[in-house]
């Protein structure tokens, strides 16, 4: 039997077969309409090739065929369109070659999916913001003869040159539909607001997909988005790290992917650049969790960790103490 052996060429083979990580997963509109095209979205770092199938509540199987769209700097977007008729909660499995994520979402007849609505008049301010201080978000969310207190609004963000949205915060619009909500500045980025719809379907349980909710009593409002703002953090430091979860509402043991990216510039007047082979550390509610990644790949981090229990999961690396990306996990 032949010995292998480490050579310049096995290890560019296996540097060419770490097909990278996969971000994020988008799927619009919600509810998706029976019989009406859908739209998946992924956002994915070192990937070259990207598979997918949707799986019906009836047993249904459909496949995804990936478009790569956008390129940015610290990774790529692809999109996949389909159409689906079987209501109910569906769930879409997207794969790489050494990286799975699955989501879920809700399909709704016409009728069902209820009232179109809207997101006006989304402002964030001060613009720019010292790096720590507060941003302060405001909007409307529109519909016509619908009831639009305590409706959730999502704010959700992507640093500059990255592709995957977050959720940061969340909040609740009063009866006129007026939101508003204040975060601490840490990067500099796109926001934008999402309601993510709210009914169900008559047929099936409420699920967890985008435009279902819990109360089957919900006036059925289909999701929106506002235009997005860009928001131009003044960095005080020599290291920003950006921090992207998998998801923020999950159920409890769940695994959560912890993903993002470590820069460093020389000086507060040089440009960033990533910064690899740095250990990146994940925190929840302040404490360490024994969980680790190094930075590879144009700075960027991937660590897993179960979701016990609600509370604010951060990152930090070992050259800033002071840099910590945090975001808020909520189990269910």
């Amino acid at each position: 039997m032949a010995t292998l052996r480490t050579t310049p060429r096995t290890i560019l083979w296996k540097l060419l077969r770490d097909d990278g990580i996969i971000e994020s997963i988008d799927i619009t509109p919600a509810p998706v309409i029976s019989g009406a095209p859908l739209v998946v979205e992924v956002a994915t770092a070192g990937v070259r090739r990207l598979d997918g199938l949707l799986y019906g509540p009836g047993g249904e199987r459909e496949r995804l065929a990936f478009e790569h769209v956008e390129s940015g700097e610290f990774g790529d977007l692809w999109r996949a369109e389909a159409v689906v008729k079987t209501v109910g909660v569906w769930r879409a499995r997207v794969s790489a070659r050494g990286d799975a994520v699955e989501d879920t979402f809700t399909v709704a007849t016409d009728d069902q999916a209820g009232v179109a609505t809207r997101i006006d008049d989304f402002r964030l301010a001060p613009d720019p913001v010292p790096e720590g201080d507060e941003l302060t978000f405001t909007g409307v969310l529109r519909a016509d003869d619908a009831r639009l207190g305590g409706r959730p609004i999502l704010l959700e963000f992507r640093a500059d040159q990255e592709l995957a949205w977050t959720e940061i915060t969340r909040t609740e619009t009063g009866e006129d539909g007026k939101f508003s909500a204040v975060v601490i500045a840490q990067n500099s980025g796109f926001w934008r607001a999402e309601f993510p719809g709210s009914g169900r379907p008559d047929s099936g349980t409420p699920g967890t997909g985008r435009g279902l909710f819990a109360d089957a009593d919900a006036e059925a409002l289909r999701g929106s988005r506002s235009a997005q703002q860009h928001s131009e953090v003044e960095k005080k430091g020599l290291y920003q790290v950006s921090h992207t979860v998998s998801g923020q509402s999950v159920p409890k043991n769940s695994t959560v992917r912890h993903t993002g990216t470590v820069q460093k510039r020389d000086s507060v007047n040089d440009p960033w650049s990533t910064l690899n082979n740095e250990t990146a550390e994940l925190f929840f509610k302040g404490s360490g969790t024994n969980r680790k990644s190094v930075t590879k790949g144009k700075g960027r981090y991937l660590i897993k960790a179960k979701a016990v229990s609600s509370g604010a999961w951060g990152v930090k690396i070992s050259s800033s103490a002071n840099e910590f990306a945090e975001i808020r996990v909520t189990v269910n």
